[in-house]
């Protein structure tokens, strides 16, 4: 009948309509063994030898980025740089002077023009001027050029004396600038290694900071499961405290490890978890799920 075979048609596109419903829920996985972890530890180094005069910095102190955290002696320094500041100025005046320059154009000029009178008076009178007199003016003119060229010569080497004087000094001042430690994180300082009065060598560590505000929660998935191309996925953190409601954070998946644990046969997966209020802390053990589309 044709009600009936309306009916049934109404019903599969109904069913058709559904079907693409159940395939796009979002299946949960399951993370085992799931560890709060640190993502940036710096033990941070001296760049320079030489006695700390000071550390700021002490354990449990929150510091920022560029933060200094301490620093050593730097009065030869300093003076060092006063140095070459003083050798990059002489340089610097010395390739502006062009006093010998301007001298040996005039020179130039009054040579010129005494040779151009005797070579007038000389068409007017033969033999009014010797010709001894004549060669003599002439040298003395090529002497005055010359003269020009070698002061140019030396006014372009003062000028490359000054850049040599200016990087100079721009290499002392980058090691002064290495007296002072600073933090290239912004965290918590855990350890500090050297104390006031101390000496240090380069690369000794004195202070090490650790960033808690941004923690990685890392564990484990089947290795069925990591097949999928799980970066980026939406991922939850749930970390249980005795005594205090349970701490709840979401992130996404940043990295699945291409290699399969030979023990366990499963694949580490990170999330990186924004901990701005330092509720949470590295080291504790949570459970994890990660939203995958089926």
């Amino acid at each position: 009948m044709p009600w009936i075979a309306s009916h049934s048609l109404r019903t599969l596109g109904l069913l058709c309509t559904l079907i693409p419903l159940v395939n796009v829920e979002a299946a949960e996985i399951e993370v085992a063994a799931t560890l709060l972890k640190i993502i940036e530890s710096v033990e941070i180094p001296a760049q320079q030898s030489g006695v700390l005069k000071s550390v700021t910095a002490q354990e449990g102190s929150i510091v920022d980025r560029g933060q200094v955290i301490a620093k050593i002696d730097d009065d030869e320094k300093r003076m060092e740089v006063e140095k070459a500041r003083v050798d990059f100025d002489i340089a610097k005046r010395e390739s502006e002077n062009d006093v010998n320059i301007r001298f040996a154009r005039k020179s130039l000029e009054v040579a010129s023009a005494e040779l151009s009178r005797s070579e007038d008076a000389l068409a007017i009178a033969e033999k009014s001027v010797s010709q001894t007199e004549m060669d003599r003016l002439r040298l003395v003119v090529e002497k005055s050029r010359l003269e020009i060229e070698q002061s140019e010569e030396k006014i372009a080497i003062a000028k490359l004396t000054a850049q040599l004087r200016d990087a100079e000094m721009r290499i002392v001042q980058t090691q002064l600038k290495k007296h002072a430690i600073v933090s290239p994180i912004e965290g918590m300082v855990v350890a500090v290694f050297r104390r006031e009065g101390e000496w240090v060598q380069t690369s000794d560590s004195v202070v090490k900071v650790v960033r808690i505000d941004r923690l990685r929660a890392e564990g484990f998935i089947r290795n069925e499961e990591a097949m999928i191309d799980l970066i980026g996925t939406p991922a939850t953190v749930r970390v249980e405290i005795p005594n205090q409601e349970p701490i709840e954070v979401t992130g996404k998946v940043t990295f699945v490890d291409p290699e399969v644990d030979p023990v366990n046969g499963q694949v580490r997966v990170w999330v990186d978890l924004d901990n701005k209020d330092l509720k949470l802390r590295p080291g504790l053990r949570a459970s994890m799920t990660i939203q995958s589309k089926s």
